[in-house]
């Protein structure tokens, strides 16, 4: 077999005319598996099979770990937390945090989320007009930070961080446009570059703030948060911890990552109930059915099976991580051929997502399909919104609990109605082009 290729500038041509539809057109004509020619670049791949993203998520050992050109830009925001590093430096890592993202610990956050969220619904108004994506991203803002820095240090810190994201995450969004971009030092003087150093270095500082204070206060006398469980972790092969320079990058990458990927989520699957009046009755009725009018709490999960069905069914359609990329080693091959060491493989969870061979009507809003066991029915690799293998998204468990908990809490009070349009941005996570406008109608 011959990998099909195509030329730098149809793909870029294909990207600015339909955004993260592109690789679908594309598979219409090159297949599941085809070849990018770009000047001065490894070569480029994208990958849409699910056997294809089996074989490079989970298949090989060790992992796959992400391009070097694309860890070293991202590093100057993100340093060298689970999301850049790599190696035995991950593994170290990422044993030392599992613990605090076991089932056990995460529950605790439980009320947290629920009192944030009854908390913002008691602000709202019947018939009030809001923007739906900027509310979900203050709420898990809120939550965020609460899990991560507790409530009283999260109150005193929230302009500071709330600003300091906005510019890393629109430096981020307009760095995220244009490859080229990659390549150039963090130093240089673009708008957008300067905007993103901006917020990196007051998101740091807020944050190694919080640690000394944290560190002196000792581990018996802090707040039972997130900071507090990491600052004090140990590694159980070691017995080491972390060091300050550590804890901030995995700080500050658990906060962007945290809060930002569950409000786009979210934000989409209102505007999906507010287009599909059956779903959202059937959700209704089981809130009401189980709840009965009092604040969910994870005990009542498993009898909020439709609730669940509705942000995985959102996360199949809008999976907020829209796109994963992975650099290939000597001896991987696809489709029996072999990938060229070195190359950029591009993995699409929106493209295989929404392929007709694995969900019918890949297209419809159907969170009935999730029933009867259907996940364990499809083909590895061809559902993953949170990645897969050893590198699957450590917070997966954490986001799914507090987006069927804010689910709940809001949609036994109030249903929203759809005034514009929603349009999917062209941003490293799948948000709204433009802010979507819903009115509020009280239950």
């Amino acid at each position: 077999m011959t990998i099909p290729q195509i030329a730098a500038l149809q793909l870029q041509k294909q990207y600015r005319q339909y955004g993260p539809e592109f690789p679908r057109r594309l598979q219409q004509n090159y297949g599941d598996l085809f070849r990018v020619w770009m000047p001065l670049l490894p070569p480029i791949y994208f990958a849409l099979h699910p056997d294809h993203v089996y074989a490079v998520l989970s298949q090989p050992r060790p992992p796959l770990e992400k391009p070097t050109f694309m860890r070293r830009a991202l590093q100057s925001s993100f340093g060298n937390g689970l999301f850049t590093s790599q190696g035995d430096f991950w593994r170290r890592q990422r044993r030392l945090m599992q613990p605090a993202f076991h089932h056990g610990r995460i529950t605790r956050y439980a009320a947290q989320m629920t009192g944030h969220a009854q908390k913002m619904v008691n602000s709202w108004q019947d018939g009030q007009i809001i923007s739906i994506g900027e509310a979900m991203h203050e709420l898990t803002f809120a939550i965020v930070m609460d899990a991560l820095f507790s409530a009283d240090e999260a109150a005193a810190n929230t302009a500071v961080v709330h600003q300091a994201v906005r510019d890393l995450g629109q430096g981020l969004a307009a760095f995220s446009r244009s490859l080229p971009l990659s390549f150039l030092p963090a130093w240089t003087p673009l708008p957008a570059l300067r905007q993103k150093r901006r917020g990196e270095r007051a998101l740091a500082q807020c944050v190694q703030g919080m640690i000394a204070e944290r560190r002196a206060l000792g581990e018996a006398a802090s707040p039972p948060d997130l900071l507090t469980t990491l600052l004090f972790a140990r590694d159980e092969e070691t017995g080491d911890a972390m060091s300050d320079q550590q804890l901030q990058d995995e700080l500050i990458t658990l906060y962007i990552a945290g809060h930002d990927t569950t409000a786009v989520l979210l934000g989409w699957a209102w505007v999906l109930l507010a287009q599909h009046e059956p779903a959202a009755a059937t959700l209704t009725a089981e809130l009401e059915q189980t709840l009965n009018g009092r604040p969910p709490t994870t005990a009542d999960l498993p009898q909020l099976p439709y609730a669940q069905m509705i942000v995985k069914e959102t996360l199949r359609l809008y999976p907020p991580a829209w796109y994963l990329f992975r650099q290939a080693e000597v001896g991987l091959t696809l489709d029996g051929e072999p990938i060229p060491d070195g190359a950029i493989i591009f993995l699409m969870p929106y493209t295989t997502q929404r392929d007709g061979r694995w969900f019918a009507g890949p297209n419809n809003f159907q969170p009935e399909r999730w029933q009867d066991g259907f996940e364990k029915s499809l083909p590895k690799g061809a559902y993953f919104p949170f990645g897969l293998g050893p590198r699957t998204c450590i917070g997966n468990g954490f986001a799914l609990m507090e987006a069927q908990l804010l689910l709940a809490t809001i949609a036994q009070q109030f249903r929203l109605e759809q005034l514009t349009e929603a349009k999917m941005g062209d941003t490293p996570t799948l948000g709204f082009a433009a802010p979507v406008k819903v009115r509020l109608h009280k239950r």
